[in-house]
């Protein structure tokens, strides 16, 4: 259950606690890196000193702490050198990749699940702590990052030389995508799978003057293809763990 809590605290902390200004600055300036460091730091303080016993959650908060910022900024300097949109994107998967693994090696290498608290064990006897856990994390995963996920991968086929399509994308149509997914996922927790299709039908409905334009056209199908694949993995392959 721990490695859920701390997916979950990496994804909020990674993701929604961060400012977009601040995720652009960090990449432009040490100090911004280190702001953010601090916030990502703060996150993850009381969650394992809280849930874990006092000397391995300080085993587990050490490397945690230390090396997440490392591959930030191995990631940035990569970005510096390599700035095509290919080299930009893999890196961003690879980034999310490492970060999760580290939370993984770190909380399987000490065993936390085996060395919690007395706390921890009186949440486990609440029935329906476990699924809150889960739904943090699904909502979690289908709000912020899968946002900055379909972001990066916009910048990625956008083959124009500007390169600044992804990023004129109005809020309100990311605000749109962030509400798709929830709603979807919150309907197959419920097992209403065929509702999902009137949640695409009344998108579609709402866009139907601007799917004339082709560009539009392809940008909408792929956004919205994505953003309902990623709301039917992470809520179907989680849910199993309630």
């Amino acid at each position: 259950m721990m490695i859920y809590i701390l997916l979950a605290a990496y994804f909020l902390a990674d993701f929604s606690f961060q400012p977009a200004k601040l995720a652009i600055r960090k990449r432009k300036n040490f100090s911004y890196l280190a702001v953010y460091s601090a916030v990502y730091a703060a996150v993850f303080f009381p969650i394992l000193f809280v849930l874990v016993k006092v000397r391995y959650a300080f085993l587990a908060y050490f490397f945690i702490v230390i090396l997440h910022p490392l591959i930030d900024r191995g990631k940035i300097l990569l970005e510096r050198k390599y700035e095509d949109k290919t080299c930009k994107f893999i890196l961003f998967l690879v980034d999310q990749v490492l970060h999760i693994l580290l939370i993984s090696v770190v909380c399987f290498t000490f065993q936390l699940e085996e060395h919690t608290s007395l706390i921890y064990g009186k949440l486990m006897e609440w029935n329906h702590f476990r699924e809150l856990v889960i739904y943090v994390l699904i909502f979690a995963i289908i709000w912020d990052p899968a946002s900055v996920f379909i972001k990066n991968l916009f910048q990625y086929l956008d083959r124009s030389n500007s390169g600044i399509a992804a990023d004129e994308e109005p809020q309100i149509g990311r605000i749109i995508g962030k509400l798709e997914r929830l709603i979807i996922s919150i309907l197959i927790l419920c097992d209403q799978f065929g509702a999902v299709g009137f949640v695409l039908t009344a998108k579609s409905i709402a866009r139907f003057k601007q799917l004339e334009d082709r560009d539009f056209a392809e940008k909408y199908l792929v956004g919205t293809l994505t953003s309902t694949v990623i709301a039917f993995i992470v809520t179907l392959v989680l849910g199993l763990a309630i």
